[in-house]
């Protein structure tokens, strides 16, 4: 009974544990960091994950222009609420710039 309860005390922290993904063009996981910057929101994702087509990007920081008002609202609606799992899409490092450009975000839930 007890090798009972012990698998499956490890299976419910396994499963109830936040964790982050990243691909090509996207993360998944928890955002753990916010920032406005000068025409930008910029999110960072848990453990410093990033996309692969990130690499490079200033302190893992993902920018959310500000013309991507949408974007920005449900990001911060997120953050006020606490609910702060994710995917973020991603289009690479912007032309010229330093940060990675974010083109989806797709809340959890």
């Amino acid at each position: 009974m007890t090798k009972f309860l012990k698998s499956a005390g490890l299976l419910f922290f396994l499963f109830s544990t936040p964790f982050s993904i990243a691909a090509e063009n996207y993360v998944s996981g928890k955002i753990t960091n916010i920032t406005a910057i000068e025409g930008a929101l910029l999110v960072n994702v848990e453990n410093g994950m990033i996309p692969e087509n990130c690499a490079g990007t200033s302190n893992n920081w993902m920018k959310i222009k500000q013309e991507n008002t949408t974007m920005i609202s449900v990001v911060l609606a997120q953050w006020a609420a606490n609910n702060r799992m994710a995917t973020v899409y991603t289009s690479g490092i912007e032309t010229g710039g330093q940060y990675c450009l974010v083109i989806q975000v797709d809340p959890a839930g």
